[in-house]
């Protein structure tokens, strides 16, 4: 018997999703449990709002959702930068009312001068901290732009019937040239690999002798095949056809 529909299931899923099915999609939905690696007790400091810091951390991971590691990584780069822009611009207010109270008695005619005077040497390490953060929150947008313009290949093209531990497949070695004989060969001898001459004709009724000893690799090739009845090298005392030669 079919349950009858839950209230607010509908609102649940209002498109009939019912999330990633690929293997590639999971992969990446996966990803989506990265954390931040900022913690609120390493950055902040007296005077500051823990509560700030954790609305700042997810507007930065809501705009850019990490996917990977070192996307992540840099998103946590752009949040201590900007938190760091925000403490400072404080610190430099603060710098200018610290001068001007504790002056003994300030130029009432040019009292942000006069307080400046005093401390513009603080002022410029204050600026050398503002400019070196900017940077560092500049590179790390820079790199992940770059990070998330890359294709996320979360699939790997493995045999699913081989173990993962074995070794990559090397290429199968390309096919050697074959060798080509020489143009012309020497006079009288051709590699042991050619076909011998046919023998000399026999009578009727007769065996045909073997022209080379039988299982030799003898290189002799005649010019003259109907001179030779078998090999001269092989045989050097019967060899020629007409036996008065």
């Amino acid at each position: 018997m079919m349950k009858p529909p839950q209230p607010g299931a509908d609102r649940a899923h209002p498109n009939g999703s019912t999330g990633p099915r690929s293997a590639a999609g999971k992969a990446r939905s996966s990803m989506n449990a990265l954390k931040t690696g900022i913690y609120a007790n390493s950055l902040i400091i007296p005077g500051e709002d823990p509560a700030h810091l954790a609305t700042l951390t997810d507007e930065y991971f809501q705009r850019y959702r990490p996917a990977l590691p070192e996307q992540r990584d840099q998103v946590d780069i752009l949040v201590r930068s900007t938190w760091t822009l925000r403490r400072l611009a404080a610190a430099e207010a603060q710098v200018w009312i610290y001068e001007m109270e504790r002056a003994y008695e300030l130029n009432p005619n040019a009292p942000l001068g006069h307080a400046f005077h005093n401390c513009d040497r603080t002022l410029t390490r204050l600026q050398r901290c503002i400019n070196s953060t900017q940077r560092n929150h500049r590179d790390a947008l820079h790199e992940l732009e770059r990070l998330q313009s890359l294709p996320l290949d979360l699939d790997l093209d493995l045999d699913p019937e081989s173990p993962i531990d074995s070794p990559a497949r090397t290429p199968a070695p390309a096919p050697q040239p074959t060798e080509t004989e020489p143009v012309t060969p020497t006079p009288q001898f051709v590699p042991s690999t050619s076909t011998p001459p046919p023998p000399a004709p026999q009578k009727a009724g007769q065996n045909p002798l073997p022209f080379h000893i039988p299982g030799s690799r003898c290189p002799f090739d005649p010019i003259h095949p109907l001179k030779w009845k078998r090999c001269p090298v092989c045989f050097p005392h019967d060899c020629y056809a007409d036996p008065q030669k």
